[in-house]
């Protein structure tokens, strides 16, 4: 949530910023709790594929201060659990002023160091000639995704905690879908230009994107994601205007959920193709 802190809430009227901040802070607190489960079910499956299993589990602490992989997961739970402290501390109920934008600060970099972790604990890691390629392009492609999927949950959520609150239907969506959909349509970019150089390293041939697992998971994931950008585009070009022109946010609102649904199967498959080999049948 930090990418909508500091690429949308500066550029929308102030007197829905407070509101904007605290929906960003809480967001980011929930995906914090998420991302600490979610490593440590990662962290479980690796150390058991990682692990010799003739030696005690008592002495697999040597992994994690011996090998690159056991810092860089170390690193990496430090970083998880440190993030909701961060924004915890960006409350106003607990800090003012300085403190609290420095800790968004603190939490925006953070973020962005937790942006490589998957590159670095996985496919990328693991080739060798093109690691200093690699590494950099799946980052980018991490905190593509992350400016995108969660910029549009941050964007529903928030309008959905105005109406609750009373405000008028629709307008809040009206102020922040035209900053959002710029940072979207970058996102987006992004994701195909660092999407295709993976897919150029890690798929052989054409013919391993039909007999590989892994080659047919990335076409499920391509075309999941073509569908996202149908459902953007259309966000973008056609119920956007109607909702400044008419008014009318209902439209833009239910396909703005179908976009995240499948968003959310997206990254349901980026998880599988993770866990596959490229060169596996």
């Amino acid at each position: 949530m930090v990418s909508s802190r500091w690429l949308i809430v500066p550029r929308v009227p102030e007197t829905v910023q407070d509101l904007l901040v605290d929906t960003a802070r809480r967001l980011g607190i929930l995906a914090s709790a998420v991302l600490i489960v979610a490593m440590g079910l990662v962290f479980w499956r690796q150390l058991a594929d990682f692990r010799d299993p003739f030696v005690p589990w008592r002495e697999d602490a040597g992994l994690l201060l011996g090998t690159e992989w056991g810092r860089i997961w170390t690193l990496g739970a430090a970083g998880s659990i440190l993030m909701p402290v961060l924004l915890l501390a960006a409350s106003p109920a607990v800090w003012r002023g300085a403190v609290r934008r420095a800790s968004w600060v603190l939490a925006t970099g953070l973020a962005l160091a937790m942006c490589a972790f998957p590159a670095l604990t996985g496919h990328a890691s693991g080739s060798e000639n093109l690691g200093a390629l690699l590494i950099p392009a799946d980052t980018l492609h991490v905190l593509a995704a992350g400016s995108w999927i969660g910029g549009l949950l941050f964007v529903l959520v928030a309008e959905g905690v105005e109406r609750r609150r009373g405000g008028r239907d629709g307008s809040l969506l009206a102020e922040i879908v035209p900053v959002f959909s710029p940072v979207a349509l970058v996102a987006a970019g992004v994701l195909v230009a660092t999407g295709t150089v993976a897919s150029f390293v890690h798929v052989e041939s054409v013919g391993a994107l039909v007999s590989t697992a892994y080659g047919r998971l990335l076409l499920t994931k391509v075309a999941l994601v073509l569908t996202v950008m149908v459902l953007g585009a259309v966000n973008w070009r056609r119920l956007t205007p109607q909702l400044l022109e008419a008014g009318d946010a209902a439209a833009l609102r239910r396909n703005a959920t179908r976009e995240l649904v499948i968003a959310q199967l997206v990254i349901v498959v980026t998880a599988l193709l993770v866990r596959t080999s490229p060169v596996a049948g």
